[in-house]
């Protein structure tokens, strides 16, 4: 019995997949209707921290998820770093995080969130880092930007960068 039932869920996946490739459009429930297969997300994320009198802070940059851990960056004012994701096409489940830390600052936020940002302006999630938050262009026909707060699990340290 066991044996049947991992056959079934086989062909439903492949049937939802051929449908995707089809390019057919459903109404039925059981197909979704934001399925994109194999297509991958470039996240952008841009230093804009502001200076406050001083010179302008480096920001340091950590993203990761479950799985992948993409390793700390630093950026200067103005510099971006890029890094390219494949979202799952069966569940809207893919989660990235970032931490944030900066002198004067340390905050992580989720960066991206499939259920949020699977509208990405033609596959690139955009994201400015201001000391108050990020501000990202994540609807795909809007070109204005949407301003985050910090997660609730930020701590703020002051005048000093974590390694």
């Amino acid at each position: 019995m066991d044996s049947v039932s991992k056959i079934l869920r086989t062909l439903c996946c492949l049937l939802i997949l051929a449908l995707q490739l089809k390019g057919s459009e459903s109404n039925d429930q059981l197909v979704p209707d934001k399925i994109i297969v194999d297509q991958k997300v470039t996240i952008e994320i841009t230093n804009k921290l502001d200076s406050k009198g001083g010179g302008v802070p480096p920001l340091s940059v950590h993203c990761r998820d479950k799985f992948h851990d993409l390793h700390p960056v630093t950026l200067k004012f103005g510099e971006t770093f890029r890094f390219r994701i494949l979202p799952n096409i069966f569940a809207s489940v893919t989660l990235y995080y970032c931490r944030f830390v900066w002198s004067g600052g340390n905050h992580r936020f989720d960066i991206y969130v499939q259920e949020r940002d699977y509208e990405c302006h033609h596959g690139l999630c955009y994201w400015e880092i201001f000391n108050s938050g990020p501000c990202g262009t994540i609807q795909h026909e809007s070109h204005s930007s949407v301003c985050f707060l910090w997660n609730k699990d930020s701590t703020q340290k002051n005048n000093t960068i974590s390694s």
